[in-house]
């Protein structure tokens, strides 16, 4: 446990450290912090020890999420987005990490081996803000946040879960019906052609999770996006 502690330790304050010095920002002047890892949850609380190691004072919102997995980043800025709504002058500091250390999956169910190979450990932290004279200055203007929670359908559901194999070693598994037309083009037997939007006329940049070859091949595909 110690090791993994520091190895979160390295790579969040790595993330926000950086971020402190391109902002010049004054870690007491954060008032919001938001910090999502899926899998890695001790106590104290990573939102925890980022206060303690930075000081952050007393009266900040503080929120830790865990077991969202990709989605959790987005999640995040969503959530602070609001606070800062309701929060005037103030900054939000949302960090995203990922540690599997502790849960590096040791038995041979190969939809669980697929996580030792996509993933490790990292981080990633950005600061929003909600005061005037922020504005000029900043990188991008958060006009809209959009999520569509699919947890009520049973195969989105158990598209990522945790859970024993048959020798009870816990691992994750990754489901092939990661999107809801595959699951219903191969129970419903639908011979449905999805809909895709050209998204190319709302929007100038994609950021895309590169999640493995195939996703970005498919990205790439039904996006029209040149390589």
């Amino acid at each position: 446990m110690k090791e993994v502690r520091q190895e979160a330790e390295s790579v969040m304050f790595g993330a926000i450290d950086g971020l402190l010095a391109k902002t010049s920002i004054n870690p007491k002047d954060i008032g919001i912090l938001v910090v999502n890892c899926s899998l890695f949850n001790p106590t104290p609380s990573l939102s925890a020890m980022i206060i303690n190691h930075y000081k952050l004072r007393g009266n900040i919102v503080s929120y830790n999420l865990g077991g969202m997995g990709y989605s959790a980043s987005l999640i995040s800025i969503d959530l602070a987005k609001k606070l800062i709504q309701v929060h005037p002058n103030s900054y939000a500091l949302v960090v995203s990490t990922e540690n599997i250390t502790l849960n590096w999956y040791y038995g041979n169910d190969r939809s669980k081996l697929v996580s030792n190979c996509l993933f490790r450990i990292g981080c990633a932290a950005i600061l929003l803000s909600n005061k005037f004279s922020d504005r000029r200055k900043s990188k991008y203007r958060l006009v809209d946040a959009v999520r569509t929670h699919k947890g009520a359908d049973d195969q989105c559901f158990g598209c990522v879960f945790q859970e024993e194999d048959s020798n009870g070693k816990v691992g994750i598994s990754l489901s092939k019906e990661l999107m809801a037309v595959a699951v219903g083009r191969k129970f419903l037997k639908m011979k449905v052609k999805p809909y895709i939007p050209y998204f190319k006329l709302a929007f100038e940049h994609f950021c895309i999770h590169a999640g493995g070859r195939a996703v970005l091949d498919e990205l790439e595909k039904n996006l029209q996006l040149s390589e």
